[in-house]
């Protein structure tokens, strides 16, 4: 009767709600309230996939929604955003039978990294994606190891396991498998499928060799290769510009050279595995090229998330960076490294969009960490080709894949694929075009890709950075996250004016003047109402905003 009564008041709150822009999380919301614990007696289908991470939740869920639909199955997603306890319960109620069965083949669900462990508390996923961890919403989340914590407990809350000295520790739970040898703290396994993305230190820790769950077959690892970006490494193109002037921690990618030999031992980046040639077989004693891992090697300006190890806090060292603290790491001390990747980007053309994977199959059982001997190679392509985006469709087809289906048909599926809830806005700006990155505010990684998609367009262009409202969660003026971005990816030279706007713009004005940015390309609007007379005096070429969700209505209004 409890669901009955739950499905019927969100079913007529919905309709209702729906009209006046209220649908998506009041619905649930009261629902729960009149009816608690009615989520745990639903009846889910066989295939439940959530995502959860710091960045790429909305389009690699929308990703999986599409390349379920296309083999066939019916499909419930939030769609809306609304990814926190509130909106998974008004989307599994409004989807369900009046007898508490969801009327879908499948279920995708984007999670918040903070109230994941709360969703899954009442919604058991079968396929569980975490997309990355980076700085984020500093307000409301601090740290991302503080996220890392949410996270793992999350992982626990869905089933994959439960530490030992609580659940595992006293038997298992139902569906979870104990193991009377793991470590005080660490995970065992259970029923879901995790799906990593191996790039990221943070995220590869979750089932690392020293991580916080102990690893087996149920993770499926995603990533981009080392010559997706690097069509010639040996030519001294994109990650290893010159290795032998230390540009890179990598003497020379042609040859296969390779990460540590024997982390454990603390020795870091080996010239050749094979003869114990080492750049720096002792960081402490700041040999070679492994100098202050705060201001030396190729590493992201600004700050240094992968400076030191998530799990030992012991010294990083790479063989390349995809992007700041993603790439192909190995902790010095402890050996927590990058895993062998089942989805792998091989290749990105960032100019048209074409991409490649290979999609590894494993051929036996009970290896976790083998290279897999079988090897599928698929090609697609990004309508909106860039890093971020490469990551979300490798996500993508890892969580498909793990969910049963097959990885090429999922690459078919995406083909040139328009995400309808992504990240960018096309817009007219007087007689140029416009588009619109949203970008999270808070959320450094976000806006430095965002203006290096800019940049690697090679077009004379105008750029427009607005600040407004931080967050539309939450009130706040906090403004020191515009430190860590790195701004001076706007002082190349196709970049010909810089529009700073919002209630924020002296904020950027100041953060601004200590960049590489000529000031003299620079003009400050505070009301957005002038943005539009503003950018028309700015000359031909596209115009490129970066705002985020909070501004995005704003900024469209402002070029009606």
């Amino acid at each position: 009767m409890k669901v009955f009564i739950a499905v019927a008041i969100c079913k007529i709150l919905y309709f209702i709600g729906s009209r006046v822009g209220r649908g998506s999380s009041l619905s649930g919301q009261i629902a729960m309230k009149v009816c608690p614990g009615a989520l745990k007696r639903l009846k889910l289908p066989k295939t439940v996939i959530a995502v959860t991470g710091s960045n790429g939740k909305t389009s690699t869920v929308e990703f999986i929604a599409r390349a379920l639909e296309a083999g066939g199955m019916s499909v419930g997603w939030n769609y809306e955003g609304s990814n926190q306890i509130e909106g998974v319960a008004t989307l599994l109620l409004r989807t369900s039978s009046l007898r508490g069965k969801v009327r879908r083949d499948a279920l995708v669900l984007e999670c918040d990294e903070r109230y994941a462990k709360a969703i899954f508390g009442a919604v058991k996923p079968t396929v569980l994606v975490v997309t990355n961890l980076c700085r984020d919403q500093l307000t409301r989340n601090g740290h991302h190891e503080f996220i890392f914590d949410r996270i793992l407990s999350a992982i626990e809350a869905a089933g994959y396991g439960a530490a030992k000295g609580k659940a595992a520790g006293g038997g298992a739970a139902e569906g979870e498998v104990a193991d009377d040898g793991a470590a005080e703290g660490e995970v065992v396994g259970g029923g879901v499928t995790l799906v990593l993305n191996a790039d990221d230190p943070y995220v590869a820790a979750f089932a690392g060799k020293e991580g916080g769950i102990k690893s087996g077959n149920r993770v499926v690892w995603f990533g981009v290769g080392r010559g997706a970006l690097c069509p010639n490494p040996s030519a001294g193109d994109a990650l290893c510009p010159n290795p032998s002037a230390g540009d890179a921690l990598c003497s020379n990618l042609s040859t296969g050279d390779a990460l540590c030999c024997n982390p454990s031992t603390g020795d870091a980046l080996c010239c050749n595995p094979s003869t114990g040639d080492a750049l720096c077989c002792n960081p402490s004693a700041d040999d070679a090229i492994c100098p202050d891992p705060l201001t030396g090697g190729d590493v992201a300006p600004i700050y240094d998330d992968g400076a030191f190890c998530p799990v030992c806090k012991g010294r990083m060292a790479y063989g390349y960076r995809i992007a700041g603290h993603y790439g192909d790491f190995a902790c010095c001390a402890c050996g927590h490294s990058h895993h062998k990747l089942d989805i792998e980007v091989t290749a990105l053309d960032l100019l048209t969009g074409e991409i490649a994977l290979d999609a590894w199959a494993a051929t036996e059982e009970g290896r976790p960490g083998a290279r897999p001997s079988v090897r599928n190679g698929v090609k697609t392509r990004l309508r909106l080709p860039s890093v971020p985006g490469a990551y979300n469709l490798a996500a993508a087809i890892a969580a498909v894949a793990a969910a049963g289906l097959g990885a090429g048909d999922a690459a078919r599926a995406l083909d040139g694929f328009e995400l309808e809830g992504g990240r960018t806005v096309r817009f007219s700006a007087g007689g140029s075009e416009g588009v619109l990155l949203i970008s999270k505010h808070e959320n450094s990684m976000s806006y430095n890709q965002s203006m290096a998609w800019i940049v690697g367009q090679r077009k004379p262009c105008t750029v427009i950075v607005m600040v407004d409202s931080i967050s539309r969660k939450y009130y706040t003026s906090e403004t020191s996250w515009l430190w860590d971005v790195d701004f001076d990816i706007l002082g190349d030279g196709c970049v010909q004016n810089v529009v700073l706007a919002g209630r924020y713009f002296n904020e950027l004005m100041a953060r601004f003047a200590m960049s590489a940015v000529d000031l003299g390309k620079c003009s400050f609007v505070g009301d957005i109402a002038e943005l539009r007379g503003c950018v028309a005096g700015c000359g031909a070429g596209p115009v490129y905003a970066i705002t985020c969700f909070a501004d995005k209505a704003k900024l469209l209004k402002a070029f009606e």
